[in-house]
């Protein structure tokens, strides 16, 4: 019985420091952005390669941004080279998801960034 607690505590220690990101941590806005709310975020391992899922909503005027993923492995380094900035236009009231596959199976994290569109 003692074992088995002790066990118990440890685990428990253990998972209380290990946290997961919060959405705002994972996202990058540059520019003017303010009116686009990041409102799920997600990730999965698909045939070996991260898969990213982001859906975005506009409370404002239609609204032109751009967007990329920067993908990073398990220390936390970027292991791809820049994506190009993505243009999407999301209307007044509109909300869309917009998917990422990593470019390489090295990648075990990601970063969204979002940048008003020039």
């Amino acid at each position: 019985m003692k074992k088995y607690l002790v066990t118990l505590l440890t685990a428990l220690a253990i998972s209380a420091c290990s946290s997961t990101p919060s959405m705002k941590d994972m996202t990058v806005r540059m520019g003017d952005t303010d009116s686009i709310q990041i409102t799920d975020m997600r990730s999965i391992e698909r045939n070996g390669v991260l898969t990213a899922q982001v859906t975005i909503q506009n409370d404002s005027k239609s609204n032109l941004v751009s967007y990329r993923f920067k993908w990073l492995g398990k220390n936390g380094m970027t292991v791809f080279d820049e994506e190009s900035w993505k243009p999407v236009t999301v209307g007044k009231g509109q909300s869309t998801v917009i998917i990422g596959i990593s470019p390489t199976p090295d990648a075990t994290d990601f970063r969204f960034e979002l940048n008003q569109y020039k």
